[in-house]
């Protein structure tokens, strides 16, 4: 396996940071940018992308209206700080550093959900989701995240790279089930 690809299949953000000093970061700056706005410039402490993924969830969830834009607003920022404004206009290399970031995300993403109790949990820590459930629960989540929030504040093109990283992601830990994943 390639330093690149062990870089993003890795979710502990550590361990990504030792196999990034290892020779990655010589590659291309875009790799220690990401890093930087993803975890900071010192040890990894909290996992920011992962905070504006659960901000895209709050804007899809709270209904379509945006009264004065704020939405838009939050969600333009997380378009900057994901350095996918004008992403097309970028070097093929940078656009797939870029994807790459956003598919161990929402790998990560996953990770933390299935591991937490009360993201796998009934009703009050009691009982138990069957996977089925769980990976139907995930589904609706990324849904949420990737193609509802986006569609609903008209930023479709903004967070298209999202939304084929979450396809991508879901199809590799779920296959045959990416059918649950709704696009719009």
């Amino acid at each position: 396996m390639s330093k690149k690809e062990e870089f993003y299949q890795e979710l502990d953000p550590v361990k990504r940071q030792e196999i990034l000093q290892s020779g990655l970061r010589e590659e291309n700056e875009l790799y220690i940018k990401l890093w930087e706005a993803r975890y900071g410039k010192r040890k990894p402490k909290e996992d920011a992308f992962l905070k504006d993924l659960m901000e895209l969830k709050y804007l899809g969830e709270s209904g379509s209206s945006d009264l004065g834009g704020k939405k838009k607003k939050q969600a333009a920022a997380i378009v900057n700080h994901w350095m996918l404004y004008r992403v097309g206009e970028r070097s093929e290399e940078e656009q797939d550093i870029i994807y790459n970031e956003l598919k161990n995300m929402i790998r990560r993403y996953i990770a933390v959900s299935k591991q937490g109790r009360g993201f796998t949990s009934i009703i009050f820590g009691m009982g138990e989701l069957s996977d089925e459930s769980v990976i139907k629960k995930l589904a609706d989540q990324l849904s949420m995240i990737a193609f509802k929030a986006p569609h609903q504040l008209r930023m479709d093109a903004e967070f298209e790279l999202l939304q084929k990283a979450t396809i991508e992601v879901f199809k590799e830990e779920f296959p045959n089930r990416e059918h649950l994943i709704v696009k719009g």
